[in-house]
């Protein structure tokens, strides 16, 4: 997970969920039930989000289209059904063992609120709370994260993406040409931003190895 900023709300959604909210109330139908993933409105989900799973990072698209995620069920908060708060992506996967989970005594980590950087740390694929943080331990338990059993497909992209950024590290340190060894290390820190697949794994391997890519920074 990386920490994440709210877009500006989609006009569509701003206009209408009023309107929407009452037809819910009114009928229940759910031709406007599910008018939250009406296509503006997930196209600024997947742009806020750099085209990611918000707990995973797993690239939308690459294996699930992407699912409008209700931080905070509709099953516990029917007003929230169209707050753009309270919407996110997510992937099938994550979306899936979240469900409807909601305690209020023991919260689900927010990437836009929480320090999710700060509370989560990398050992290669496999991602661990802080010590202490009951938050942060309990959804990585919910999402699966660390269960190399139940996210095969999840572990081995990251593998995957493990392997190549390794890859690229040995190639940077071995390469004489200065030019070439600065593009090569620009390409490694481009892996590490918030933008790419799996960034806060890579950017945890990256800053913890010496290298020439040391104190160039990465966001």
């Amino acid at each position: 997970m990386r920490n994440q900023k709210k877009l500006e709300e989609p006009i569509e959604l701003r206009d209408m969920k009023i309107y929407w909210q009452k037809k819910v109330a009114e009928n229940g139908s759910n031709y406007y039930m599910t008018k939250y993933r009406t296509p503006p409105i997930k196209k600024r989900l997947k742009e806020e989000t750099h085209n990611k799973c918000i707990y995973c990072e797993s690239k939308i698209g690459h294996n699930t289209p992407g699912d409008v995620e209700h931080k905070i069920p509709v099953s516990i908060h029917e007003e929230g059904r169209f707050e753009w708060q309270n919407l996110t992506i997510a992937c099938t996967e994550c979306n899936r063992r979240k469900n409807d989970y909601f305690d209020e005594d023991q919260m689900f980590l927010d990437p836009y609120f929480d320090d999710v950087e700060n509370l989560l740390g990398h050992a290669g694929p496999f991602i661990f709370a802080t010590p202490g943080n009951e938050v942060a331990e309990l959804s990585i338990r919910i999402l699966e994260l660390s269960e190399i059993d139940s996210r095969q497909e999840l572990f081995s992209q990251k593998v995957s993406k493990l392997k190549e950024v390794n890859n690229l590290m040995e190639r940077i340190v071995s390469v004489k040409n200065p030019l070439l060894k600065k593009m090569l290390i620009e390409d490694l820190l481009n892996m590490g931003e918030i933008s790419s697949e799996y960034s806060a794994m890579v950017k945890s391997l990256i800053t913890s190895c010496d290298g020439p890519w040391v104190n160039k920074g990465i966001e």
